[in-house]
């Protein structure tokens, strides 16, 4: 009982705040309704029995994205970006059945659980070793070039956004002299 609470608890809070990052207006709230979502997920993940994505969901997207999310925020500059004043509200309003829908679905694997697996391998491999060991098995057995590739991508995305974040230091530096 104390568990479906804590997941009813961390569940609203993520969608109160998923509000916030679309409704909002201010880009310093936003990356803290962020936040609050981000931390949220984790806390429905560590109440689900998955510690370890619970941690890397902590250290991944709370911690790193949201310190390059403040990144941008204090290179971007924001006069440019004010003059437009869109933030796309209708947008996100139209995307509140899908997020309601992702929701339920979080909620049915909470309730079903890994006892629904095909032949119920799972639940036998986590009374075995345990869900990191199982995670880490998987991942760089049977997943090992997704996971290579997704690396890749990422590697790439960051070398792009250094060379458009040096062309554009580049740019204010010309206008300066």
């Amino acid at each position: 009982m104390i568990q479906w609470l804590v997941f009813l608890l961390f569940s609203s809070l993520a969608v109160v705040s998923a509000l916030g990052v679309v409704l909002l207006s201010n880009p310093i709230y936003v990356i803290l309704a962020l936040l609050s979502v981000l931390v949220s997920v984790a806390g429905i993940f560590f109440v689900a029995g998955a510690e370890l994505v619970g941690a890397l969901q902590l250290i991944i997207y709370a911690v790193a994205v949201t310190v390059f999310y403040v990144f941008v925020l204090t290179a971007v500059p924001w006069e440019k970006a004010l003059k437009k004043d869109s933030h796309y509200r209708v947008e996100g309003l139209l995307s509140f059945p899908l997020l309601l829908l992702l929701y339920a679905e979080m909620l049915l694997v909470f309730l079903v659980g890994v006892s629904v697996s095909p032949k119920g391998q799972f639940r036998e491999l986590l009374k075995e070793f345990g869900n990191t060991e199982v995670v880490g098995g998987i991942l760089f057995s049977k997943y090992f070039l997704a996971f290579e590739l997704v690396s890749l991508v990422l590697l790439i995305g960051m070398i792009g956004a250094v060379i458009i974040g040096r062309k554009e230091a580049q740019t204010y530096d010309d206008r300066a002299s």
